[in-house]
């Protein structure tokens, strides 16, 4: 299929009959030729056409408007830059036409395929998210639901509800989000400065997510059902100051302790590699080991660490010992010397991070702690708290206590959190988070997304693929550790000023009717689950009966995401949980939703045949290699016919796609408000995996199988790496 166009749809799928769309309330992609149309002003500017998109989904710090500078969008109703003072916080409406760019350059392609989107444009995450919908007058409102793991089962007539459950407004998220900004400066951090958060899913986990947004500190969030050495991994690769976590978090109703479990023994039983040859060879040094004896015992622990991040004493203890037990004629006492002056040096390894900061979730005695190191997260925003008191009582606020402060109307909270913590603007380009995928390699990848591109992008897919609008509830069944709970859970419903739903522990505990209840209690509009946790359901009839207690009519929309799924299960989707579920495809590096439907459109039909289409921005095509590889392992592309298996390609980058892989740490540096424009991370392997596949073009490759049809659809159908993954 060419990048142009897509032919319309002929005859039904297998012979399913399609759904009938319910009408969009802000999708303003409702017909085929609407999406033609937005598909032709992109191919034809994608900086105009995507600039445009940025203008109106997010503010910009003009830095110009007044002395302190305004936040401000492109209002199409007022037809006017709308917004705030940057420093009163004073409604602001600019005298500016809309093609006033807050952006040098809205699409930079001239060091291809290092794409950069509105470089120079100043804007924040954490202000699109929280303070201008507070601003706006919408404080009270909802911002989260968060419903606890634990369940009592006489609630509701024997149906069960959750022991605890609560709402956060939007002036409460603000507050809490400032309070967590306050204690990282306590803490010594400032912009460009990375954190690691491995928490249970709670919404502390947001608090500080959005308080690293708000300073320009750069956050890589790990799921907190991954090993103890995945996390140190982790926080090393990243070189993390801070690691932020919990006490424990609750899962099918029992503690899982996240610092005695992963937090502890990812700083204290593992070593950098680099750090463990260091001390290696400090420690022949200092024995006055020299020549051969030295150069193999320095052999045996480079061997080691070899394909390590970080690694136990023991693996480095071992490979010297193999090293010194094939040295002949080694004396029993010499060789003991040696191994004890190693084992101590690799006890007196430097401390792996400033502080590690313990939200307490779960309270569980005799916690082990490390005074020098840990710190609660309780004591650090009760200090933030004072100051935000003292913020208020120096605007002239009568305020005593927290209570006092969230009963100032929206704007003079928001004026009394800017005077304490303002949030930072920052370039556009500027690394908002990293995340992890292993892809085809198996090895880590810190794949990088951005505070303008990411967050514009993200929020402009909740309307066209779920036609959200404020007000809305949205569920998603992930946890902030993977892209789903970034990009969904938390980025695009805050952004959007949708409610997002915060669920700890299972879906389906005690039953696989708990994610209906939630549905159902929260009257959740936009659900959003991995094929997985849909297969699940389908395994027994019980779980199908358990569903069926609760209502699920509030659902105008579901999606699967992450995996390819399969006609059955997406009948089985349609028929129990809503008729619109429909077929999503993105992964990590992708940022957000790229194949999808379009809400309110029934020219791209909807049926339980696994089909799914690419958003208008999205140059999607099914290529196979054809020939031999040139010298550098590129090959030539031959376009799939329809209905053949070949991989998916994205030919044109668009803002939300990952910048870069997490590296060259020694290189980056902050600068003004961006990055030195040196700075390009491991860009050589993000080219390599990424974009170089084909020969004579750039075309992104993601590394999966998809299959096009006439109608423009596509099928995805597992990874094009599968023998390597299993192996």
């Amino acid at each position: 299929m060419s990048a142009a166009g897509i032919a319309p749809a002929t005859e039904a799928s297998q012979g399913l009959v399609p759904v009938s769309p319910q009408q969009a309330r802000v999708n303003p992609l409702t017909s085929r030729a609407r999406w033609q149309t937005a598909r032709d002003a992109c191919l034809a500017d994608p900086g105009a056409f995507h600039g445009a998109i940025a203008k109106r989904t997010i503010h910009w710090l003009f830095p110009d408007h007044g002395p302190a500078g305004a936040w401000l969008r492109w209002d199409e109703v007022q037809g006017a830059w709308t917004g705030w003072d940057a420093a009163t916080a004073a409604p602001v409406k600019a005298a500016w036409p809309e093609s006033r760019a807050p952006w040098r350059k809205a699409f930079d392609d001239a060091d291809a395929p290092f794409y950069r989107w509105f470089s120079g444009g100043l804007t924040n995450a954490c202000f699109n998210e929280v303070d201008r919908h507070v601003l706006a007058g919408h404080g009270a409102e909802p911002a989260m639901w968060f419903e606890g793991d634990r369940w009592d089962q006489s609630l509701d007539g024997g149906r069960g509800g959750p022991v605890v459950s609560y709402a956060v407004s939007r002036k409460q998220l603000l507050l809490e989000t400032a309070k967590c900004a306050l204690a990282l400066r306590q803490l010594g951090l400032a912009r460009g400065d990375r954190v690691a958060i491995n928490m249970p899913n709670i919404p502390e986990q947001v608090f500080w997510t959005e308080a690293c947004k708000r300073l320009g500190i750069v956050y890589t969030p790990v799921f907190g059902g991954f090993s103890d050495k995945t996390l140190s991994d982790r926080i090393h690769n990243a070189g993390a100051k801070v690691v932020i976590t919990a006490d424990g978090g609750y899962r099918n109703a029992q503690i899982v302790a996240f610092k005695e479990v992963y937090t502890d023994p990812a700083l204290d039983a593992y070593v950098p590699a680099e750090v463990a040859v260091a001390q290696v060879e400090k420690a022949a040094g200092d024995l006055g080991l020299s020549g051969t004896l030295r150069e193999a015992i320095l052999a045996g622990a480079r061997k080691a660490v070899e394909g390590e991040i970080t690694l136990e004493r023991s693996d480095m203890m071992r490979g010297v010992g193999r090293a010194l037990e094939a040295i002949g004629g080694l004396p029993a006492a010499e060789a003991s010397r040696i191994r004890t002056a190693i084992a101590s040096a690799l006890v007196a390894t430097p401390p792996r991070v400033q502080a590690v900061v313990v939200v307490r979730h779960t309270a569980q005695p005799d916690l082990v702690w490390r005074p020098e190191r840990d710190r609660w997260a309780h004591e650090l925003t009760g200090t933030g708290l004072a100051t935000l008191l003292e913020a208020a009582r120096r605007a002239g606020h009568a305020v005593a206590d927290e209570a006092a402060l969230l009963a100032l109307d929206d704007r003079a909270l928001a004026a009394v959190v800017w005077a304490a913590a303002p949030p930072e603007a920052v370039d556009a380009e500027f690394p908002l988070f990293f995340i992890y995928t292993s892809g085809s390699t198996g090895k880590p990848k810190g794949v990088v997304h951005v505070h303008g591109g990411y967050v514009s992008g993200v929020a402009h897919t909740m309307r066209v693929v779920f036609d959200a609008e404020p007000g809305d509830t949205i569920y998603v069944v992930a946890d902030p550790g993977w892209i789903t709970g970034q990009s969904y859970m938390i980025c695009g419903a805050l952004a959007a000023r949708v409610t997002t739903v915060i669920g700890e522990g299972a879906p389906v505990f005690p039953s696989a009717g708990r994610f209906a209840s939630i549905i159902e209690r929260y009257g959740v509009k936009i659900f959003k689950a991995g094929v997985t946790f849909l297969k699940t359901v389908m395994t027994d009839p019980q779980n199908v009966a358990d569903v069926k207690q609760y209502r699920r009519d509030s659902l105008r929309v579901a999606t699967f995401c992450a995996e390819p799924t399969s006609p059955s299960v997406q009948a089985f989707g349609m028929d129990l949980v809503t008729p619109w579920y429909i077929n999503s495809y993105w992964a990590t590096e992708h940022g957000g939703i790229v194949w999808s439907h379009f809400f309110g459109n029934g020219e791209f039909p909807l049926r339980a045949d696994a089909h799914t289409y690419p958003l208008p921005w999205i140059m999607g095509d099914v290529w196979l290699p054809e020939g031999e590889p040139d010298a550098s392992g590129r090959v030539q592309a031959r376009p799939a016919e329809l209905g053949e298996k070949g991989e998916i390609v994205i030919a044109a980058p668009y803002p939300y796609l990952a910048r870069t892989i997490w590296g060259d740490e020694a290189g980056f540096r902050v600068e003004g408000r961006g990055v030195a424009a040196s700075w390009k991370g491991d860009f050589e392997r993000y080219a390599k995996t990424y974009w170089t596949r084909w020969q004579g073009r750039f075309a992104y490759t993601q590394g999966d199988f998809a299959v096009k049809y006439a109608d423009g659809g596509f099928s995805r159908h597992g990874r094009s790496d599968d023998v390597i993954n299993v192996s």
